[in-house]
């Protein structure tokens, strides 16, 4: 077995075209869904200029630049870059390599959008707090922030410890587990005779109130949370996501 344990889990994960295989079941709409909060909900007006954290191959970004952005894709993975400017490349949309702690190109944004649990992978805390400063630097006064996170109680609540499938002709098992803080997650990839390769995942479980807390801490005000890409109010026990909006308070 081939182990990726010399660097950290997404600096090899994020870089394998596996990942994209894995997760191609997230679709275009659900991108335009999680876009139309936004605009709907936090209300972003079209034009602005919008920094996609951690915009893995685009589809998220091109959403944006639709609807009417201005949009800087960023994502520390460069395979990850290179897909997004083949598979969605738009005029309104740019897209850079760099790291979520920063410095973030192309700054201030009217808004900063952070979708698909594109957080809490780092082993310290301090790390995803920088996160948040970064952020609240990187906006103009009055810039938004969208967060959308998992529900970490709905996720203790319910993994699945494994599963199987069959991807391009490969036995795909995931293997989960709570490690607190964090959900990990192995995946081993096989096919027979041919090659195994394994790679992992990790985040760390923040509740809604610690997203809240960190955000505070950065300067933030909260102006809301909501458990879906639909706009339902977060239940802590039912939501499947965490979708946090706040913003840079006017004055600071």
């Amino acid at each position: 077995m081939m182990a990726q344990d010399l660097q950290p889990w997404y600096r090899t994960w994020f870089e394998s075209p596996w990942y994209m295989k894995l997760y191609r079941h997230r679709t275009e709409q659900e991108a335009r869904q999680a876009v139309a909060l936004v605009h709907d909900a936090a209300h972003v007006p079209k034009g602005a200029r919008v920094l996609d954290l951690c915009c893995g191959y685009g589809r998220h970004a091109m959403a944006l630049a639709e609807h009417g952005y201005q949009v800087v894709g960023l994502d520390q993975s460069a395979y990850l870059i290179s897909q997004a400017q083949e598979q969605f490349a738009h005029p309104g949309c740019t897209y850079v390599v760099g790291d979520m702690r920063g410095p973030y190109p192309h700054a201030p944004y009217d808004a900063i959008v952070n979708f698909f649990t594109s957080f809490g992978y780092f082993d310290h805390h301090a790390d995803h707090q920088l996160v948040f400063r970064t952020m609240f630097d990187a906006l103009v006064p009055g810039g938004v922030l969208i967060m959308d996170f998992l529900n970490a109680e709905v996720t203790r609540a319910t993994l699945v410890p494994e599963s199987m499938q069959m991807v391009d002709g490969a036995t795909v098992i995931q293997e989960r587990r709570i490690d607190e803080p964090f959900v990990k997650k192995t995946i081993t990839i096989s096919n027979p005779c041919c090659y195994e390769v394994e790679y992992h995942e990790q985040v760390w479980l923040y509740s809604a109130n610690d997203l809240i807390q960190m955000a505070t801490d950065a300067g933030f005000t909260i102006d809301t949370m909501y458990g879906s890409y639909s706009g339902t109010p977060f239940d802590s026990a039912t939501s499947p996501r965490c979708i946090l909006i706040a913003h840079r308070p006017a004055s600071s």
